[in-house]
């Protein structure tokens, strides 16, 4: 028995033996395989936060960008409002320009009726004096004809005798 004991003890002792053999096998291989895995994620994951930190500081320049560009778009929206202001007050200066120029076109159009007028008057009071000119002649003709008429009578005639 005490033989019989030895062997199953031995046979005990080869049985554990071998199961912490296989067992060491089975953690060494998962053990592998685990750190193999953890690399591949290690790996994985400085990747990931190298293309983090890159889209990162993309993102940080085109928040700068955009930044920037509501800055340029505030100026600009301003610039536009002096612009839109002066182009409402050109407008009005040239719609009141315009009704100037009609206004003085206009102006310019009575006086040129009245100009026009008056040189027809001028010319028609030209002719009057003219007519009135060759009149004035024939009568002082006339009356040089009477004087001359008169004076001749008067040498021809007998003077009256007066009354006293």
């Amino acid at each position: 028995m005490k033989k019989n004991v030895s062997f199953s003890l031995l046979g005990l002792i080869l049985l554990l033996a071998v199961g912490i053999a296989a067992s060491s096998v089975y953690y060494q291989y998962t053990y592998s395989d685990l750190q193999t895995k953890y690399e591949v994620s290690n790996t994985t994951l400085y990747k990931t936060m190298g293309d983090y930190q890159e889209k990162e500081q993309i993102l940080d320049a085109t928040l700068q960008n955009l930044s920037i560009s509501e800055k340029r778009e505030d100026v600009l929206g301003e610039k536009y409002e002096v612009v839109e202001t002066e182009k409402e007050g050109l407008q009005s200066e040239l719609a009141k320009a315009k009704n100037a120029i009609e206004s003085l076109e206009k102006k310019k159009r009575d006086l040129e009726r009245e100009n026009k007028n008056l040189k027809d008057d001028v010319t028609s009071l030209q002719f009057d004096v003219v007519q009135l000119g060759e009149e004035v002649d024939d009568l002082e003709r006339a009356v040089n004809c009477l004087y001359n008429q008169v004076k001749s009578l008067n040498a021809t005639a007998t003077p009256c005798a007066t009354k006293p």
